[in-house]
This record gives C-alpha cells, sequence and structure tokens, in this order.
C-alpha cells in the first residue's frame, strides 16, 4: 500500500510518500529512499535498515503525532486542511512528556512567572533523570501532574502563556494573562 503523508514540524509542512508491505516500508522525500523492516508492539517500534537498528515510542493523536527517539521527543502535527496556518495560531505552549517515566520534582507552579530556560520538572525514565525546562519566557498556565505521578509518552504536562508582548507566529501580540478583559 502507498500513501502520501505530510506533517507540520516546527512551522514547516513535511510531505513524502510511504510504502509499506507486511513488515516491509519505504518512505521516499524529496527524491531520498529510506528502506526499513519495522516490528511494532503497541507504542514501541523497532526500525530496521542498512545502517542499522532504532526503537522508537510513538504516541498518536487525531491531530498529532509524538515520536520519542533516543532521549529527545519529537512532536508532528497533521496539517489541518480546512485552516493550513491553524496549529500556528495557538498562544499556548504545551509541555509533554519525552518518555514514559515518573514525575521526580515539579518545579512550576500555575500562575508563576517562567523564564526561558527555567526548570519546570524532572522524570525520571529507565534510570535517568529528563530536565524539562520553559521554551520561552512566559507565565505557568496549568500544571497536570505532580510529583510520583506515572506519565506517558506524549502527556501534556505544564501549558505555558508567552510573555506579554511577545509576538506569537501569527505576528499578533499574546495578551497579559494578569490584565482582566
Amino acid at each position: 500500500m502507498s500513501r502520501r503523508v505530510a506533517f507540520l514540524w516546527e512551522g514547516s509542512t513535511v510531505e513524502a510518500t510511504l510504502e509499506t508491505k507486511g513488515a516491509s516500508a519505504v518512505l521516499t522525500r524529496e527524491g531520498k529512499r529510506l528502506e526499513t523492516t519495522f516490528h511494532r508492539e503497541e507504542r514501541r517500534i523497532e526500525l530496521t535498515t542498512a545502517s542499522g537498528r532504532a526503537t522508537l515510542e510513538v504516541v498518536s493523536g487525531a491531530r498529532d503525532l509524538w515520536v520519542s527517539f533516543e532521549g529527545r521527543a519529537y512532536h508532528l502535527e497533521r496539517p489541518h486542511r480546512e485552516r493550513p496556518g491553524a496549529a500556528a495560531e495557538s498562544g499556548t505552549d504545551e509541555i509533554r512528556a519525552p518518555m514514559t517515566g515518573r514525575v521526580a520534582k515539579v518545579a512550576a507552579a500555575a500562575g508563576a512567572t517562567a523564564r526561558e530556560g527555567d526548570l519546570l520538572l524532572v522524570i525520571e525514565a529507565m534510570k535517568m533523570e529528563f530536565r524539562l525546562t520553559a521554551p520561552e519566557d512566559g507565565i505557568v498556565a496549568e500544571v497536570h501532574c505532580a510529583e510520583g505521578d506515572q506519565v506517558e509518552l506524549g502527556q501534556l504536562l505544564v501549558r505555558l502563556t508567552p510573555a506579554a508582548g511577545r509576538e506569537s507566529e501569527t505576528g499578533t501580540t499574546a495578551p497579559d494573562p494578569k490584565e482582566p478583559k
């Protein structure tokens, strides 16, 4: 079976053709082919290519896909057909679990100011700690976890509202959450 796939990643649309037959797949993008065999057990996918093996954890939602690979989480959004720029219109940043693990520390509190790089929380997984930090200046709008909670790959943990005066990707200024509407 062959099908076109498209995702938004870091604001750009990535398009490719995916051909699958049994446990074999070929991904073609911009004239380059990646041939692989795969084995899937629930969210875990093991890929084997000519250059080696890789294990991924994947969580698929209605509009997005989270992929965890070598300790990093990648968030891919499915483009919206009716409104191509709709994915970038959100005035919030979502901090999601980069892998399945246990919340070891929550440093963020709803309503608190967070500066770019500030520690929001720590997740323990596979005897390692993963520090999740604020990607930009903003206000912690919501905290969806507590110390000791088990979290799953892609689970929403913290929602930030960009700092007042920061222009969003749509060119509008983000509102100050402390000012009345």
